[in-house]
C-alpha cells in the first residue's frame, strides 16, 4: 500500500488511454444537491485564492484484467467524489460548445479515450444500474436521460452555477484549471499483498455511515472472482424490484426483515449486518447460494410493496393494497414464511 497527495483529474485522467472501473460492489451514485454546491464553493474558493485545495482521500488497485490494452483502475473508495468531478466537467464542456472550442477539446481529453471502441471510449465506468444515465449524459443524450437521477440532477446543478460564473467574467479555462487543483490523498493497493476489503471498512468506519445494504452487497460481491455475474444476476434485480426514486431505505428494511424472518427473532437496526453474517455462516451459504435466496424474499416482498405490479388476481392484489394501507409492516416477516 502506498498513500500521496495529488491533484486527482490530473493524476487519473490526465492519462491518455486508460479505464477506471467502479467495482460492482459499491454502492450507487447518490451524491445530493447539497453535496454538489458545497464542492462548487471549493472550486470557487480555488479560483479566488488560486491555490490548491484537499477534498478528501481516494483508494484505488491496478486491475489484474490484461485485455483492455491498456490500463484499468479499480475504485475502491472514493467514487462518489470522482464521479461527481466528471459530471462537472462534462457540464463545463457542454457550455463551451460555443465557445470555446480549446476547453472543449481538454475536457474531451480528459473524459474520453480518443483511440478506443466504442466499449471503453468513456474513461469512467460506474456500476452497470449508474452506467447507463452515465453514458448517455458524456454522450449528449440527454433527452432519454431520468431527470429525476442523481447524475442529471448534478449535472444541471453545475451547467446552471458555471453558466452564471462565465456570465460574471470567469472564464471557462479558470474553472478548468481551478478544477485541476482539486487535491486528494491517493491510497494505491498492490493486488494479491493488499486487502480491500478491510480497508474499504476501515476508512468508511469514520466517514458517512455505510448501511446495512452497502455492508451486505460489498460482503457478498467484493471478495467473489466473479462479482460482475452475481450483480448482473442476483443483485441488480434485487434493486430493481425494491429500490425506488434512488432511495435505499426500502433495501435497507427488506435486509432487516429478511434477517428477522430467517432467525425468528427481533433484531435491532445496528446488528442487522452481524446477524446476517452468522445466518450466512451457520447455513454454508455461498455468494451465490445466499444471492439466490435474497432474490426469492424480494420477489415476495416487492408484493408488499408495490401490489399493482404483482401477478396476483385482482381480489389478492386488493387484500395486499388494503395491508399496505395500514402502514404495518411489522407483519410482513411472519408473511413472508407462510407465502
Amino acid at each position: 500500500m502506498k498513500a500521496d497527495t495529488f491533484n486527482i483529474i490530473q493524476r487519473l485522467f490526465d492519462t491518455s488511454q486508460m479505464i477506471l472501473k467502479i467495482p460492482v460492489y459499491q454502492r450507487n451514485y447518490d451524491w445530493t444537491e447539497g453535496n454538489v454546491r458545497r464542492l462548487l464553493e471549493d472550486v470557487e474558493n480555488v479560483i479566488k485564492n488560486k491555490q490548491q485545495y484537499f477534498i478528501g482521500a481516494i483508494v484505488y488497485m491496478e486491475s489484474d484484467n490484461n485485455d483492455l490494452g491498456m490500463p484499468e483502475f479499480l475504485i475502491i473508495d472514493g467514487q462518489q467524489r470522482i464521479t461527481t468531478l466528471t459530471i462537472l466537467l462534462q457540464a463545463l464542456k457542454d457550455l463551451c460548445v460555443q465557445s470555446d472550442q480549446q476547453v472543449l477539446e481538454m475536457i474531451d481529453s480528459l473524459l474520453t479515450n480518443k483511440y478506443s471502441s466504442d466499449e471503453y471510449k468513456i474513461k469512467l465506468k460506474p456500476i452497470k444500474s449508474d452506467n447507463i444515465q452515465y453514458e448517455r449524459l458524456l454522450n449528449g443524450n440527454l433527452d432519454d436521460m431520468d431527470y429525476n437521477g442523481h447524475i442529471y440532477k448534478n449535472y444541471k446543478i453545475a451547467k446552471n452555477i458555471f453558466s452564471n460564473w462565465i456570465n460574471n467574467g470567469i472564464k471557462p479555462i479558470e474553472i478548468l484549471l481551478a478544477l485541476k487543483k482539486l487535491q486528494v490523498v491517493g491510497i494505491s493497493l498492490k493486488s494479491g499483498e493488499d486487502d480491500p476489503q478491510i480497508i474499504f471498512e476501515s476508512i468508511n468506519s469514520t466517514g458517512v455511515a455505510l448501511t446495512n445494504t452497502d455492508l451486505i452487497r460489498n460482503f457478498l460481491l467484493m471478495g467473489d472472482q466473479d462479482q460482475d455475474k452475481l450483480f448482473e444476476e442476483y443483485w441488480l434485480p434485487i434493486e430493481n424490484k425494491l429500490r425506488k426514486n434512488n432511495n435505499n431505505e426500502t433495501l435497507d428494511l427488506f435486509f432487516r426483515q429478511y434477517v428477522i424472518t430467517k432467525s425468528n427473532s427481533t433484531i435491532t437496526e445496528r446488528k442487522v449486518y452481524s446477524s446476517f453474517i452468522n445466518l450466512f455462516r451457520v447455513n454454508n451459504f455461498t455468494h451465490e447460494s445466499q444471492l439466490k435466496e435474497l432474490n426469492m424474499y424480494a420477489n415476495i416482498y416487492a408484493t408488499f410493496l408495490y401490489p399493482n405490479n404483482s401477478n396476483y388476481n385482482d381480489k389478492i392484489k386488493g387484500y395486499l393494497l388494503d395491508l399496505k394501507q395500514l402502514k404495518q409492516s411489522t407483519c410482513y416477516p411472519f408473511l413472508e414464511t407462510v407465502k
